[in-house]
């Protein structure tokens, strides 16, 4: 057995044993160092690399992630409503005093959720209302939301990326039976079968945003579920079907890998970051990225952590390549600011942290 089969086992064993489930987040035990492993999912070892060279891979080629590098840190955001009275709360939503903040902030990019597990959507979207027969407005806002912050962000340099589930959501058991999944509240096995058709609600929304969207992140990639990596490249196929550019990836649980071969940085989510550091900009061909939260725990608006202790690691993990996404809360209270914004503690941590 040569050494990077033995490394692809060793990232499918621990792959398996990281994973755990939560409602609204897909929270997982944390790993806390970086599995520079090559892909669990893919099929045959990649070609050794020269080790001398870069362990990592790429050194000077051109790459879709060269913005996602320069920019260094940006902003996600769980905004995704969970009935019809909060469906109707996506039309308040303030872009404009959101993209201030994050103009303010040193925000380089904005990372929002299409929606998870409730069944409802910030955007409309005609062929997930074809295939589940919901109509109009039922599940889907009317609004465009992500159309709408694309033009208040764009003005001001700052790129606009999308979250989505790989698969519909395990809430929603109407949309599970018209999809051709078990019905039930979890995560369902999937196949290409049902990936072919949850690549068209995918397509649509790449069509109609093109270059407005410069990447994705795709959560609930589990190999529990059978993700694998024809599945992977359906989705990465449509994705790319409005911008050939946008950047994608794959969530595999808690932990920082190069995951499937269509993937073009890593998902990195991370509870615990700060033993988490680059040993140089690349992981097996995947950018270097880590995703955690500025509050207590996903769509918080509190603070956990020192300043300070957060500006070390942020800048250890730049000046070694790497990119960093910080979760934030969203406000849901029109009584204590506009619809969406950051709280004043989380977006002044965030403007210290990412000043150079």
């Amino acid at each position: 057995m040569n050494f990077f089969k033995t490394l692809a086992i060793v990232g499918m064993a621990c792959v398996g044993m990281v994973y755990a489930e939560e409602t609204n987040h897909p929270e997982k035990a944390q790993t806390n160092t970086t599995l520079s492993a090559a892909s669990p999912l893919q099929k045959t070892p990649p070609e050794k690399p020269d080790l001398a060279a870069d362990p990592s891979l790429p050194t000077n080629r051109p790459s879709p992630t060269d913005w996602l590098k320069d920019a260094r840190i940006g902003a996600f955001m769980h905004y995704y409503p969970h009935d019809a009275e909060s469906l109707k709360q996506v039309n308040d939503f303030d872009v404009e005093a959101l993209a201030k903040q994050l103009e303010h902030m040193g925000a380089k990019y904005f990372v929002i959720t299409l929606g998870q597990n409730s069944g409802y959507y910030i955007t409309p979207n005609a062929a997930y209302d074809r295939i589940t027969g919901y109509q109009p407005g039922e599940r889907c806002a009317t609004r465009d939301l992500p159309l709408d912050l694309y033009r208040a962000l764009h003005s001001r340099g700052i790129r606009l990326m999308l979250y989505l589930p790989c698969q519909v959501p395990n809430r929603d058991i109407r949309a599970q039976k018209a999809f051709g999944l078990p019905e039930g509240p979890k995560d369902q096995p999937i196949d290409v079968t049902f990936a072919k058709q949850w690549a068209e609600v995918i397509r649509e929304w790449s069509l109609r945003y093109g270059d407005k969207v410069s990447g994705w992140w795709f959560d609930g990639g589990y190999q529990r579920i059978h993700f694998n990596e024809d599945i992977a490249g359906i989705y990465a196929d449509a994705v790319k079907s409005g911008n050939k550019d946008a950047i994608v990836t794959f969530n595999s649980g808690v932990q920082l890998i190069r995951y499937t071969q269509a993937e073009d940085y890593t998902a990195g989510e991370t509870r615990e970051p700060f033993f988490l550091v680059p040993k140089s900009r690349w992981v097996f061909g995947s950018q270097w990225h880590a995703l955690t939260f500025l509050g207590s725990t996903w769509g918080m608006r509190n603070i956990r952590e020192p300043t300070e202790r957060w500006r070390s690691w942020f800048h250890e993990v730049t000046t070694h390549g790497g990119v960093v996404t910080f979760d934030m809360g969203p406000n849901k209270d029109m009584k204590t600011g506009p619809i969406g914004s950051i709280c004043e503690e989380q977006a002044e941590q965030f403007r210290v942290i990412a000043q150079p």
